[in-house]
């Protein structure tokens, strides 16, 4: 199922792309949970029950290695980690942790593979696995 898009006109007066058109991507929906247990289900020897259960367990490992300062390497899906955002201070004697962090953000890195230089699609240098095989195709309306 292809990618669904939308041409947009750019409204931002101050931007250089001020009112050129551009691209936006249409959702088709979100699918929950039980949405990719019932999949998983449908598409091997597992019950819907069987994949809850890993899939919460592995919920509770990733926040817990990721919470230790690890980042968690779930191969073809990606990388997942924590860093911190701070505000910034003149010297390093002046930073306190419990007043200049602000917040914790998540990090997610999709696996990626470097391509060589001689391949015919080098058009970007990672090739991201969880994008192969996109395709994309321009609708005329949201649903």
């Amino acid at each position: 199922m292809p990618i669904h898009y939308r041409l947009l006109q750019n409204q931002i007066k101050g931007s250089k792309n001020y009112r050129k058109y551009y691209a936006h991507t249409v959702r088709q929906g979100v699918i929950n949970m039980e949405d990719i247990e019932q999949m998983i289900q449908e598409n091997c020897t597992a019950k819907a029950s069987d994949v809850r259960l890993v899939l919460r367990e592995l919920y509770d490992a990733i926040k817990f290695y990721m919470q230790h300062g690890y980042t968690v390497d779930l191969k073809e899906l990606g990388k997942f980690s924590i860093s911190v955002k701070s505000v910034c201070v003149d010297n390093p004697e002046d930073f306190n942790s419990k007043t200049h962090i602000t917040g914790f953000k998540c990090n997610y890195t999709p696996q990626g593979k470097r391509r060589h230089s001689s391949d015919p699609d080098a058009n970007s240098r990672i090739r991201r696995g969880l994008l192969d095989g996109c395709e994309a195709v321009e609708t005329k309306f949201y649903k």
